[in-house]
C-alpha cells in the first residue's frame, strides 16, 4: 500500500466558515473505496481468440434455438389458421 501524497494549500474563499480564510491547510488524495488501486492503472486484459470464438458459438447456439422455437410457433399458428378456415395444406 503506497503512501498518500499531500500538498499544502491556502484557503481563499469558503461558504462554511469565514474565519478560516487565509489559513494554510494540508490536503491529501483519498483513495476511492470501490476500485482497488491496481485496477485503475492496469486495463483489463483482452479475451483470447479462443475465448471469443467460444463465446460467439454459444451466442449462435442461443440464437438458433430461439429461431427454431419461433419457426415452430409460426408453423403451429399456420396450422391453426388452416384448420379454423377449413383450408387444405
Amino acid at each position: 500500500m503506497g503512501k498518500n501524497k499531500s500538498a499544502k494549500y491556502k484557503i481563499t474563499d469558503t461558504n462554511i466558515d469565514k474565519k478560516i480564510i487565509g489559513k494554510q491547510v494540508t490536503v491529501e488524495k483519498v483513495k476511492s473505496k470501490g476500485v482497488p488501486d491496481n485496477d485503475r492503472t492496469h486495463p483489463k486484459k483482452q479475451k483470447s481468440t479462443r475465448d471469443l470464438l467460444i463465446e460467439f458459438m454459444g451466442e449462435q447456439r442461443e440464437f438458433n434455438t430461439r429461431m427454431e422455437k419461433e419457426v415452430s410457433n409460426l408453423r403451429s399458428d399456420f396450422d391453426r389458421v388452416i384448420k379454423l378456415n377449413n383450408l387444405k395444406h
